[in-house]
């Protein structure tokens, strides 16, 4: 009898703490959904502000209260990327990717997040280990794949940058035979340069069948014949380029007349120099032309031509050219020398090669542009900005 009076007192007693206790619960938990907008949209105001550092302590404070929004660790992954502060992005990103309960399209993007961070700190290994990753998922695979492109050119593997070039051809429609075009080239320039002259000939071929009217297939042919001693081989790839492409004459102006002399063809070289040097497309090669007629036809040839060229093509590189001629027979020498060293510097200054597409502005001419990755963007001829 006493027990089940017991029971009787004790069952409201359990009822009233546990109501209690879910009255607390249900508060602390109103709390924090109302703490979690306030961490947020606190963030967002500082970041409109432009206090990153202080927003950042916002969104860690949200992230703390609410650990299951995916959103709110990829706005703090992505503020870290911005600041610069790779690691505790990749940490960010990582903790997400490694989530076993996080949904596929959340673990998509956090891998996409992890590449980004890993491109932008310049690890490009590790970034080209995410995108090969994003590149077996078919909703993010041609985006990868432009991203391993990019990877490849940086890291200089042309083979691979080839094969995947040729991937977006045939997945995306895109042409990119120019580009591949040039990988071939790049390959061809590294065999050159190791004396694997029977590869880089390959490679050419290969560039040639991407595109066959390409100035750099013909200018690097005749730079190959040449160093295997095929002068003949040369002088007609250079001029098989002047032929569809003559604006590129001051690239090989020098080279095709001493390929020719190789010959025995020392008239035929002299009338090509003195045609070229008549050319106003030449005139950024006229100390290589002048330098070669002083050879060919003497000194006092080259500093009369030299004369004529100045004035008909008053530049930086004429005058420059002309008065290096005249070292050694002017009356003051010593000042003519000094003209002339001063002339060669402002020269090489303020003459400059520019891209067509973004403006950079290089010392010396190349086929690919630093500044947007554009190939064949650099017309051949300097300009002169003085």
């Amino acid at each position: 009898m006493d027990l089940e009076l017991w029971h009787l007192i004790l069952l409201p007693v359990l009822f009233a703490a546990g109501w209690i206790s879910r009255g607390v619960e249900k508060r602390q938990n109103e709390a924090e959904v109302t703490q979690t907008p306030e961490a947020y949209s606190q963030g967002v105001t500082l970041l409109l502000a432009g206090k990153e550092e202080k927003a950042i302590d916002c969104f860690i404070e949200a992230v703390r209260l609410e650990p299951e929004r995916t959103d709110l660790h990829f706005i703090l992954g992505r503020l870290f990327r911005g600041r610069g502060e790779f690691a505790r992005a990749i940490r960010v990103h990582e903790s997400l990717m490694n989530n076993a309960d996080l949904p596929t399209e959340d673990r998509v993007e956090a891998i996409r997040a992890l590449a980004e961070d890993f491109m932008t700190a310049g690890l490009f290994d590790r970034a080209e280990e995410a995108y090969r990753m994003l590149a077996d998922i078919p909703d993010t695979h041609l985006d990868a794949l432009r991203a391993l492109l990019r990877i490849y050119i940086i890291e200089h593997e042309w083979t691979a940058a080839i094969d995947t070039a040729r991937a977006l051809e045939k997945e995306a429609e895109e042409d990119r035979s120019q580009e591949i075009s040039h990988y071939y080239l790049e390959l061809a320039d590294t065999a050159l340069r190791q004396k694997r002259l029977d590869f880089a000939d390959e490679c050419v071929d290969e560039a040639l069948r991407t595109v066959a009217l390409s100035p750099r297939a013909w200018v690097t042919r005749g730079v190959i014949a040449l160093a295997a001693g095929d002068a003949a081989k040369a002088e007609a790839a250079w001029r098989r380029l002047l032929e569809f492409a003559p604006e590129y004459v001051p690239l090989v102006a020098g080279k095709l007349a001493d390929a020719m002399v190789a010959q025995g063809k020392k008239e035929e070289a002299l009338d090509f120099l003195v045609r070229c040097g008549n050319d106003p497309a030449a005139t950024d090669a006229v100390d290589e032309i002048l330098t070669r007629i002083g050879k060919l036809a003497g000194e006092d040839e080259a500093r009369v031509f030299a004369e004529k060229i100045l004035k008909a093509h008053p530049t930086l590189a004429t005058y420059s050219a002309y008065l290096k001629g005249a070292t050694g027979v002017s009356p003051n020498e010593e000042m003519t020398k000094m003209l002339s060293g001063m002339m060669q510097r402002y020269a090489r200054r303020f003459s400059r090669y520019q891209c067509k597409k973004c403006g950079f502005l290089a010392s010396s001419f190349a086929w690919g542009c630093l500044g947007c990755g554009a190939w064949d963007s650099f017309p051949p001829r300097k300009i002169d900005e003085a």
